[in-house]
């Protein structure tokens, strides 16, 4: 019999190293879903700020492709990155999130 850290209940596990009962383990991962959803959403928001910020620099017509600062193609590139980075892990996350909540 293990005793789980989260709730003090008794339970039986397969493993000396489970330290979680089986409500309280599922609760975690769901948990742990969510929170990637909302750290790769903000990834994706602060990457399409900065794609936003270096479009309306080159729009305004205050550069051109051949006089625009390194700056503005810094904020250019880490923006997709940010941006692509974001979605794919938010997807990878979500589709984690509904692969568990199926099992339960």
């Amino acid at each position: 019999m293990n005793t789980c850290m989260s709730c003090d209940a008794k339970f039986t596990a397969s493993g000396d190293n489970i330290r979680l009962c089986p409500a309280c383990r599922r609760q975690k991962l769901e948990q742990t879903w969510k929170r990637q959803m909302r750290t790769y959403s903000i990834s994706m928001l602060v990457g399409l700020a900065l794609v936003v910020y270096a479009f309306l620099q080159f729009k305004a017509g205050a550069f051109t492709m051949n006089e625009a600062p390194i700056t503005v193609f810094v904020a250019l590139a880490l923006g997709g990155l940010g941006l692509m980075g974001g979605l794919f892990g938010f997807s990878l996350a979500l589709f984690f999130s509904m692969w568990h909540k199926k099992k339960s």
